[in-house]
């Protein structure tokens, strides 16, 4: 709001009749910007018994005890209602957005018994279109949280009609009115394609509640509106964000050296992600505000109503979750103020939480890159950011969720803890499945199908969990010395792309020309099928190196020599089975980037390559 607004109003009492000797309605007279407003109280009292100066109804030992029986509820009624007045002056200076909601407000407040009425107005043609809005937002949102973002759309849509001269009444707002907002939005501030489309469409939800009221009828067509179309994929959508790991989660939680704010906001994080809530519902939690059920097993589960949705939610106390609630039992929060169910408060101290958690993680060796995509107005922009830059409290429900769906919890079960109605919006927005995700649920499935001879998986050699996405992965520094003492090569890079393939491909390699059920059997197409994906792979940009880092700490080998025996004979079975030069080259490179090979069996290691490959290429 641009201009300056002073809250000028003012609340007294009159008497409906002053003559007649007989009870008569006690008004509210509220005065605002030079206009006043009756509102009927709910309480009668005889003329002769009302102190006009002093606003009450009189108390006196020459009045009936019946008398000041009545008098005693009318002056408790006043009192009250001049305790609200004084709440709904100080409501108001923090939400100028409702000024034009004054008197409705105070309205409600004198004498909630009294039909919502949308305006002090009659005639619904005098009324500016963006008040009109304003109560049908009013009207037909029911979330308090949503409401005040349909309020901001209203006054975001004002600030255009007076920009562009453009009358605020509902005659002159029309389809075209409406295109030419969204290219105002997009020429004035190119944000998020979500951002600027949510405005827009805010104003159409509400015109529709407009048409379809018998009170206004708005009878603007909304059907013809061209609106900007988000271009990216339903995986770019959700790129930005990025669901953490299970080893991730204990690197958090395991971090020793952090200050006693990050440690709360740690603890508070690590709970969101083994519960699946919003921060706004933590209070609930932490306060033990739910109900308790004992299960016919002996397991304990807890529910409540979450504050968002007003739904039900289902839970489960994992032991993690118990120690950190028992840990701030007695003490509760020091530096966090987020346990509070004001709202304001919560929202404001959000922020600072955000930005400590991203300091945890990035404590804890949460530095990958991730590459993700964003539309700007109606740019398609790839970006680049550190894991712990993109993780705040919204990214714990994705956690929880993504994490409950790789162990294999069906998502029907998943929404009973995120008090989802369906699971349209766990596939929508919060579950991030990788191909490793999908292609792991698919072999699953299959591997259950039995007695048939075409649909059949065959078992794969050194298989590995993949269900860790390569640029998610934990980055901690790792010594050579660690290195070398607990890894084999076998399984340095991706045990499913390089060890498994190669030793398959040597394998067939071995058997080509040999006989099968009487006939010649060849298997060069499979083998050239599997040096592509080792090339593949080779050369691709992903980290390979985080991956072999992960990788490196499962292992171990006797004596450093064998690990060197173990990577020469890798090498040679790439030459082998004819991996092109550049690929085994780029191969060794990373071994070396690793700390695997120091600098002389570095160079060592190429020129026995460098030998062996041509000596192939002379056949």
């Amino acid at each position: 709001m641009s201009e300056q607004v002073f809250l000028d109003f003012s609340l007294n009492f009159n008497l409906r009749q002053t003559k007649k000797n007989m009870p008569t309605i006690i008004y509210a007279l509220f005065t605002f910007r030079g206009r006043q407003y009756k509102v009927n109280i709910g309480a009668k009292v005889y003329p002769t018994q009302w102190n006009k100066r002093k606003q009450i109804a009189t108390i006196s030992n020459g009045q009936t005890r019946l008398d000041n029986h009545n008098n005693e509820i009318v002056n408790k009624k006043i009192r009250s209602l001049l305790a609200i007045f004084e709440e709904k002056k100080n409501y108001l200076c923090e939400n100028l957005e409702r000024i034009d909601f004054l008197f409705e407000e105070m309205r409600q407040a004198i004498n909630p018994n009294l039909k919502t009425r949308y305006t002090i107005m009659k005639d619904n043609n005098q009324l500016s279109a963006t008040l009109i809005l304003s109560q049908m937002a009013e009207k037909n949102i029911l979330s308090e949280n949503s409401r005040k973002i349909y309020l901001g759309y209203v006054t975001a849509f004002k600030e255009y009609l007076e920009a562009k001269g453009i009358s605020n009444s509902l005659s002159a707002i029309n389809t075209d009115v409406l295109e030419d907002y969204q290219q105002f939005l997009l020429e004035r501030n190119p944000v998020k394609i979500k951002t600027l489309l949510n405005k827009v469409k805010g104003i159409v939800t509400l015109i529709n509640h407009a048409n379809k009221d018998k009170a206004i009828k708005a009878n603007i067509n909304t059907n013809g509106i061209t609106y900007l179309e988000d271009k990216r994929s339903k995986e770019q959508k959700k790129s930005k964000q990025v669901p953490l790991t299970e080893e991730q989660l204990l690197a958090i939680y395991n971090y020793a050296d952090l200050r006693p704010r990050e440690v709360e906001a740690r603890d508070l994080f690590i709970c969101q992600c083994l519960l699946g809530q919003r921060i706004s519902d933590l209070p609930k939690i932490f306060k033990g505000e739910y109900t308790i059920t004992k299960l016919e097993d002996g397991n304990e589960v807890i529910s409540f109503i979450v504050q968002k949705t007003t739904e039900e939610a289902t839970l489960y106390l994992f032991p993690v979750v118990k120690e950190i609630l028992e840990r701030y039992k007695e003490t509760g929060f020091k530096y966090i103020d987020l346990l509070t169910e004001d709202e304001r408060i919560v929202k404001k101290n959000e922020a600072k939480l955000n930005r400590t958690i991203k300091q945890v993680c990035e404590k804890a060796g949460l530095d990958s890159d991730i590459n993700y995509v964003e539309q700007i107005g109606s740019n398609i922009t790839k970006k680049r950011k550190k894991l712990f830059e993109l993780i705040h409290t919204q990214t714990a429900r994705h956690t929880f969720i993504t994490l409950m769906c790789r162990l294999g919890i069906p998502k029907e079960d998943v929404i009973i803890a995120t008090a989802h109605t369906d699971t349209t919006m766990i596939d929508d927005v919060y579950l991030h499945e990788t191909v490793n995700d999908k292609g792991t649920r698919l072999i699953n499935s299959l591997k259950k199908i039995k007695g048939s001879t075409l649909f059949k998986i065959e078992e794969a050699n050194n298989m590995v969990d993949t269900t860790m996405n390569e640029e998610e992965t934990v980055k901690k520094p790792i010594s050579t010395a660690s290195v070398t003492d607990n890894i084999t090569f076998d399984t340095l890079l991706d045990t499913q792309f390089f060890a498994s393939k190669i030793n398959k491909a040597v394998e067939l390699q071995s058997q080509v020309g040999h006989l099968k059920n009487g006939k010649l059997c060849s298997y060069d197409n499979e083998i050239t099928s599997l040096v592509s994906e080792i090339e593949k792979f080779s050369q691709s940009s992903t980290p390979d190196s985080d991956v072999a880092k992960q990788y490196v700490k499962q292992l171990s080998v006797g004596k450093q020599s064998d690990l060197h025996d173990c990577f020469r004979e890798m090498i040679i079975k790439c030459v082998k089975i004819g991996i092109s030069k550049d690929a085994i080259m780029q191969f060794i490179n990373k071994a070396f980037e690793i700390s695997l090979l120091d600098n002389e069996r570095f160079t060592n290691i190429k020129e026995i390559t460098t030998a062996l490959l041509d000596k192939r290429n002379q056949g």
